[in-house]
């Protein structure tokens, strides 16, 4: 069987996107410009207000505000790279009945994978799907840039990873760590995969 030709997906489009796209982008050179090259990002009292104001989620918001920021970093390598060692973060903290646990960092030559446990300590429904919205942030002497890299999870306890480049210093202490909020716009929600045949390894 041969390649067929790959179609293209119709898209709607008329003068009046058109115009407010133009201004999205215009506004938005207008933001680098301004910026010259610093990280500006809006405090949580002020995103509470735009998401009153214009029926947005918080993590909606903070993903769209990270994205302005994202074109200032330096250009950094894809991959971590070399796995060099493994350093202990062990810090804990709870917040509306979560434990969140920042374990440990993959140190790479490039960067450092971290990785968050979060347990749901008390619930009537212990088998609910937990969805973080949620982005490490690295408070420190230098910029740091960071990316999900995968979560997974299922009744009442989930874990995700975390990209940060450049490496994370071997004294964990020299820097602060949390939790933003963080949520892809219009992303479309996971689909069940229910696996229901028995299984036999011989």
């Amino acid at each position: 069987m041969g390649w067929g030709e790959i179609q293209r997906i119709p898209n709607e489009y008329n003068d009046e996107f058109r115009s407010i796209d133009e201004t999205i982008l215009r506004l938005f050179k207008e933001r680098k410009l301004l910026a010259k090259g610093k990280r500006y990002f809006p405090p949580k009292e002020i995103m509470q207000e735009w998401a009153i104001n214009y029926e947005m989620d918080i993590p909606a918001i903070s993903f769209l505000m990270h994205s302005f920021n994202e074109g200032i970093h330096p250009k950094i390598p894809n991959e971590p790279g070399e796995l060099l060692s493994v350093m202990p973060i062990m810090k804990k903290t709870v917040v509306d009945g979560f434990e969140y646990h920042l374990t440990h960092a993959m140190q790479h030559m490039n960067g450092s994978i971290v990785f968050l446990e979060i347990e749901q300590l008390q619930s009537d429904d212990m088998h609910a799907h937990i969805r973080p919205q949620l982005l490490l942030e690295v408070k420190g002497n230098q910029e740091y840039y960071v990316r999900r890299t995968g979560s997974h999870g299922g009744g009442g306890q989930t874990q995700m990873r975390f990209m940060v480049m450049p490496p994370l210093p071997h004294n964990i202490n020299e820097v602060g760590l949390g939790l933003v909020p963080y949520g892809i716009p219009m992303e479309i929600p996971p689909k069940d995969m229910i696996l229901d045949k028995e299984v036999v390894f011989e």
